[in-house]
């Protein structure tokens, strides 16, 4: 499992599939958003342990926008409350980076600058130009003047 934090406050991270739930627990994670086609083995059952999110989605066409961008919207006031966040997909390049720049557009971030800081701290990110494409399109942040927040 190649995970990496993407956000200064550690609280947004992008990774492959999970397999080591220990390293889940030692980071504090509490909020999961698993984007691959399977459900993730070992996932802890316990009440009020996790926040689960599953939305199946493929490494091609852009999802249903609607869907992704709501998604995007709950994480980001997660992350706003001090909740600490995993999205994953099978490799942690793609689906993985999409919603997490979608959360850091939500957060402030302009669409370019969300596609840098993810490709910064995940290298090889983004490489489907679909996503990129939609993301580098996206302007201020949802509720911000045209033109406030570029970074």
């Amino acid at each position: 499992m190649d995970i990496a934090p993407i956000d200064d406050h550690e609280r947004l991270f992008v990774s492959s599939a999970i397999d080591d739930w220990p390293l889940i627990d030692r980071l504090d994670i509490h909020v999961i958003v698993d984007l691959d086609a399977d459900l993730d083995r070992g996932l802890p059952t316990a009440p009020g342990r996790i926040l689960y999110v599953y939305l199946p989605i493929r490494d091609g066409e852009l999802p249903d926008l609607v869907v992704l961008q709501s998604t995007a919207a709950m994480l980001a006031d997660l992350h706003r409350s001090g909740h600490r966040l995993l999205v994953h997909c099978g490799l942690g390049l793609n689906r993985s980076a999409l919603l997490a720049c979608l959360i850091l557009h939500r957060l402030g971030w302009s669409g370019p600058g969300a596609v840098a800081r993810v490709r910064d701290r995940r290298p090889g990110a983004l490489f489907n130009d679909r996503f990129c494409e939609y993301l580098m399109a996206l302007g201020a942040p949802p509720g911000e003047a045209p033109g406030a927040a570029t970074s």
